[in-house]
């Protein structure tokens, strides 16, 4: 759980004031109990500012951070968070053939730190996270990581089926990891702009992502144990991506 004070900006008169220093806010929780003149006005702000804002309640808050917190508590990301469509322009203008990763519901720090850590090692050009149901991107994450959140494009998206729409707009093709999928990596043309969704390790991928996906891809397996953790997968998959490149 986020509960070091350094990751945090607390109360009211500091959100303001890190927003118009333009800080890097990964998102803001705000009381539930807030008067709903202040409520308004702190949503209007972090929508103007493009912030992710969540209204839960004030014990939420206490469990994230014990100071006097005046209903307002706001996580610094640590790292440069991107818009997806920024960053596939980014790829587009520099020719390449991009593969990004799309993390939808995985929420273990450990998982992600070490999906970030292989993504970087493979020359996986970008990770796409949700606001809601992801791990948070903190110092213990980016230890996980070994340092590559650091390295590799992070985007953050409150819409992560629309995200994927965008891309498959842009020529993307949407690839599904599970472990009943209709075909294996070296089936597959790697040598084309790919993005891989890769779904929590208790629910799978969203019933809103699978309809988008254009293939299911597994990874081949002799054993008897049910499924690879989900970290395992994205290596296994990042490394035959990696060897489906052309040049």
């Amino acid at each position: 759980m986020e509960k070091e004070n350094s990751d945090w900006i607390i109360g009211k008169n500091a959100l303001r004031e890190a927003i118009a220093a333009e800080k890097k806010i990964q998102k803001v929780y705000l009381s539930e109990t807030l008067e709903k003149e202040t409520l308004i006005s702190l949503r209007n702000l972090c929508r103007e500012a493009d912030i992710p804002v969540l209204s839960v309640p004030k014990a939420k808050l206490d469990s994230l951070n014990r100071s006097q917190h005046q209903g307002v508590l706001a996580l610094i990301s640590p790292v440069e968070l991107y818009r997806t469509s920024d960053l596939a322009d980014q790829l587009n203008d520099r020719g390449l053939v991009p593969c990004l990763a799309v993390l939808d519901s995985v929420t273990d720090v450990r998982n992600f730190g070490a999906i970030a850590r292989s993504a970087e090692v493979f020359g996986i050009h970008g990770i796409i996270i949700g606001t809601k149901n992801s791990a948070p991107v903190n110092q213990e994450s980016i230890k996980s990581s070994a340092g590559a959140l650091l390295r590799i494009p992070l985007c953050r998206e409150n819409n992560l089926t629309q995200a994927l729409r965008d891309l498959k707009l842009r020529g993307y093709r949407i690839i599904g990891a599970e472990e009943r999928g209709e075909c294996v990596p070296g089936d597959m043309d790697m040598n084309q702009p790919l993005v891989i969704v890769f779904g929590s390790e208790g629910e799978g991928i969203s019933r809103e992502l699978r309809s988008l996906i254009d293939v299911f891809v597994r990874i081949p397996q002799k054993g008897k144990v049910a499924s690879l953790n989900v970290s395992v997968s994205a290596a296994i998959l990042f490394y035959e991506w990696m060897k489906g490149q052309r040049g």
